[in-house]
């Protein structure tokens, strides 16, 4: 019984109390498979982010600033992106240049590798 109350207490106690959230923010497709006859993605990403708060936020990839947003607390965006190395999306406060979030887009090869690991050393007798 003393601990039916004491977990109730706890229980309502904390309930008060709010745990901040992680913004929310990602891409999609999230790879980017490139061929040895073209060594670049043409690809049409949609981005999605949620923030704790309303806030001016701006998109960039890599270093490049995007599209802005002000006093927004969720939203999407599509851009068609010609994608050769795996890059980096954030975003980015533009009064105070805080990174809120970041995602990225990974680039794999389609060929295979041509080399196979050896399953044993070359010194072994079995």
């Amino acid at each position: 019984m003393k601990y039916l109350i004491l977990v109730v207490f706890i229980t309502t106690f904390f309930s008060g109390f709010s745990v901040a959230q992680t913004p929310f923010f990602s891409v999609s497709p999230k790879v980017c498979v490139v061929s040895e006859q073209q060594g670049f993605c043409d690809l049409d990403l949609q981005f999605k982010w949620q923030l704790n708060a309303y806030s001016d936020v701006c998109l960039y990839q890599q270093e490049q600033r995007l599209q802005c947003w002000e006093q927004q607390l969720s939203g999407q965006f599509n851009y068609k992106a010609r994608v050769q190395v795996e890059t980096i999306y954030s975003l980015i406060n533009p009064h105070t240049g805080v990174l809120i979030a970041k995602t990225q887009v990974e680039v794999q090869s389609a060929h295979a590798k041509k080399n196979r690991r050896r399953l044993r050393s070359p010194w072994s007798f079995f």
